[in-house]
C-alpha cells in the first residue's frame, strides 16, 4: 500500500468501487469536485458501510471492588490552584455568592500583580544605563518576564472559560467509565503519569516562589541574630514613591510583594498543568481508537463506525486546543529563551550563595516548564500518528471489501498528524525544545562577552 502522504485531498479525486465477485478494487473519478475537510472524508467512509448490522463486542463486567479512576483526578491539581486565585472550577455554578467572591479574589489578585509589574518596569527604566546596576537589571528582567507571561497564560484561561468547560465536558463523555475498560486502555498508567508530573512540577514551582519570597526574611532574621540590627530587604526590585523602610510601610510592602509573586506563580502553574492534563486526555483517546482498530473483529463495521466517531471528536478537540493555547505558546517560546539566558547569566555572575541557590532553582524550573510543554506536544504527535499503523495491524484480512474500503479511508485520514503550534511559527515538540536551548545559549554567550570586559573597566 502506498500512502498518500501529501494531503487528504490526494484521495479526493477517486472513490473506491468494490467488486465482490472478483474480490478486487476499481477506482473511478468522483462526481464531486473536491473534498476539503475531514467531515467530507467521513461522509465518504459512511457510504462504504453496507446495510448489514453487527453486534458490538461485549465488555467483560467490571469488578465492583476495582478502584475506578475518575475523570476529575486528571484535572484535580490545576483546579486546586485555580481555587487559590479565584478561577471557577470545572462544573462549578457561576451565579452564586461563592462564585462572585471568587471573581473578586481573582480580579484583586490581577490588580495587585499588575501593579507589581508596572513598578518593576519603572524601576528597570530608572536603573537602565547605569552599569553598576547591571546585575540588578539582569536579576529583575527574568522576574518581569515571568510575571508578564503569567498574565498571558491566565488570561488564556479566563477569556476561554466557556470553551474550556465545553472541551472538558466532551472529554469526560469519552472517558472510559468501567474498571474493565480502564484496565484495557491503560487509564491507570495515564493517571499515574498525571499525578507524578503534576505533583512534582507543583512542588518545584512552589519551592521556587517561596524561596524568592521568604529568603529576604531569613536573611533579615540571620542579620538580627548576628548584630542585633534589622537590615530590611524586599524580595524584588520595585520602585516606590515612599520610603518603604519606615515601620508599617515595610510590612505592607513586603506582604504586597509576596502576594504578587505567589499569584504570578499560580497563574503560571495552573495554566500549564491544565494544558498538560487536556493533552494527556486527548492522547488517551487516540490510544483508545488505536486499540479498538487493532483488536476489532473482521468486518465489524459498527465498531469501525464508533472508532471513526471518537477519532473525529478528538481531531476537533485538537483543533480547539490549538486555537485556544497557540498565542500563549508563542509568547512562552519567545520569552523562555530570554528568561533562561538571563537566569543562567545571573547564576554565573559571582553572586552570594543564597542568591546563587535561588537563581539555579529558577533556571531548573524554567527548563522543566518549557520541557513539559514540548514533551506533551510531542506526545500528542506520537499518539495521533499511531492510528494508521494500528488500523493496518488489525484483523482486516478476510473481511468484506466494503469494510476494507472503509478502513482505508480511516487510514488515509489519520496520516495527517495532529500537532500544536505556536501560532504556526513553531511546532510544539521536543525538536522545538532543543532549538529554544540553543537560542538561549547563544544569548548567554553574547551577554557574557558584553559583561566581562565592562566589568573589568569598572574595576
Amino acid at each position: 500500500m502506498q500512502w498518500a502522504g501529501t494531503h487528504q485531498c490526494s484521495i479526493s479525486a477517486y472513490v473506491i468501487n468494490a467488486c465482490p465477485r472478483s474480490n478486487s478494487f476499481k477506482y473511478r473519478p468522483l462526481q464531486h469536485n473536491h473534498c476539503t475537510t475531514s467531515n467530507d472524508y467521513y461522509k465518504l467512509l459512511y457510504r462504504g458501510f453496507d446495510s448489514g448490522t453487527h453486534r458490538r463486542k461485549k465488555m467483560p463486567p467490571a469488578n465492583s471492588t476495582d478502584q475506578l479512576v475518575q475523570f476529575e483526578s486528571f484535572i484535580r491539581v490545576p483546579e486546586i490552584f485555580f481555587t487559590m486565585i479565584g478561577v471557577a472550577r470545572y462544573g462549578e455554578p457561576r451565579r452564586t455568592l461563592q462564585a462572585h467572591l471568587k471573581q473578586l479574589l481573582f480580579w484583586s489578585s490581577c490588580a495587585n500583580t499588575g501593579f507589581c509589574l508596572i513598578i518593576e518596569h519603572i524601576y528597570f527604566v530608572k536603573a537602565a544605563g547605569n552599569f553598576t546596576n547591571f546585575l540588578q537589571l539582569t536579576a529583575l528582567a527574568p522576574c518581569m518576564g515571568f510575571t508578564a507571561l503569567s498574565f498571558v497564560k491566565i488570561m488564556t484561561i479566563q477569556l476561554n472559560g466557556t470553551k474550556l468547560t465545553d472541551m472538558l465536558h466532551r472529554l469526560e463523555a469519552l472517558f472510559p467509565k468501567s474498571a474493565a475498560l480502564q484496565e484495557r486502555y491503560g487509564v491507570f498508567q495515564y493517571n499515574r503519569e498525571s499525578e507524578v508530573v503534576m505533583k512534582s512540577f507543583s512542588i518545584l514551582y512552589m519551592t521556587l516562589i517561596w524561596m524568592f519570597n521568604l529568603l529576604p526574611l531569613v536573611s533579615m532574621v540571620a542579620g538580627y541574630c548576628a548584630d542585633g540590627t534589622w537590615h530590611k530587604q524586599l524580595p524584588y526590585f520595585m520602585w516606590y514613591w515612599y520610603d518603604w523602610h519606615e515601620p508599617g510601610y515595610f510590612e505592607v510592602t513586603f506582604l504586597h510583594q509576596n502576594w504578587g509573586g505567589f499569584v504570578s506563580a499560580v497563574f503560571y502553574l495552573s495554566t500549564d498543568l491544565m494544558f498538560c492534563a487536556i493533552v494527556l486526555l486527548v492522547c488517551l483517546q487516540f490510544d483508545i481508537v488505536a486499540y479498538r482498530l487493532k483488536h476489532a473483529r473482521p468486518g465489524d463495521q459498527q465498531e469501525l463506525h464508533e472508532c471513526v466517531r471518537i477519532h473525529q471528536a478528538v481531531i476537533e478537540l485538537c483543533s480547539e486546543l490549538e486555537h485556544m493555547f497557540s498565542p500563549s505558546l508563542l509568547v512562552n517560546f519567545l520569552s523562555s529563551s530570554v528568561i533562561i539566558c538571563l537566569v543562567g547569566f545571573q547564576a554565573t555572575a559571582g553572586i552570594t550563595p543564597a542568591d546563587l541557590f535561588k537563581f539555579v532553582l529558577f533556571l531548573v524550573s524554567s527548563l522543566v516548564q518549557v520541557f513539559l510543554l514540548c514533551y506533551y506536544g510531542n506526545k500528542l504527535i506520537v499518539a495521533s500518528s499511531q492510528i494508521p499503523y494500528s488500523a493496518f495491524e488489525g484483523q482486516w484480512i478476510g473481511a468484506s471489501v466494503a469494510y476494507q474500503r472503509s478502513l482505508l479511508f480511516v487510514m488515509l485520514r489519520s496520516t495527517t498528524v495532529q500537532k500544536l503550534t505556536a501560532l504556526k511559527f513553531s511546532i510544539v515538540s521536543l525538536a522545538s525544545y532543543s532549538k529554544i536551548l540553543s537560542t538561549s545559549f547563544s544569548y548567554f554567550t553574547l551577554l557574557k562577552a558584553i559583561y566581562e570586559p565592562n566589568e573589568k573597566n569598572v574595576k
